[in-house]
């Protein structure tokens, strides 16, 4: 019930809704049928809604340490440009398993850049040859 309650407000908003008026309105119909504890439920329904939508729409540039962003940005400007992407738009996590290079993830699009993928690369043209 609060799923399908949290989906009707996540519709409405994202369909240009104030979400301030949203919620209010949710409020009052909650209030009128008498069900306005579901409320904390349906608001972790729609946060496990948002998490989801983020997850999917996000652009992702993982980077090894703070001072390799400038860097990361710089070279991935070029795939950003090709998806259409902008830089703003790129949401950026410092990822401890990686020792250094970059990763960009998110909406179809993947490309790592680590110091991890370049040498199994080299690893692997070694071992081939």
């Amino acid at each position: 019930m609060q799923t399908a309650y949290a989906q009707a407000l996540w519709r409405i908003i994202e369909n240009g809704a104030n979400p301030r008026s949203a919620v209010k309105t949710l409020c009052q119909a909650l209030n009128a049928r008498g069900r306005l504890g579901l409320l904390p439920k349906i608001a972790r329904a729609f946060s496990l809604l948002a998490a989801r939508d983020e997850a999917q729409n996000a652009v992702v540039l993982k980077i090894a340490r703070a001072s390799d962003e400038k860097n990361a940005l710089k070279e991935a400007n070029g795939l950003l440009k090709d998806a259409a992407i902008k830089t703003d738009d790129v949401k950026i996590n410092i990822d401890e398993n990686l020792i250094g290079g970059w990763r960009l993830e998110g909406l179809e699009l993947l490309h790592d850049a680590s110091y991890r993928r370049q040498l199994l690369d080299i690893y692997e043209r070694v071992s081939d040859g």
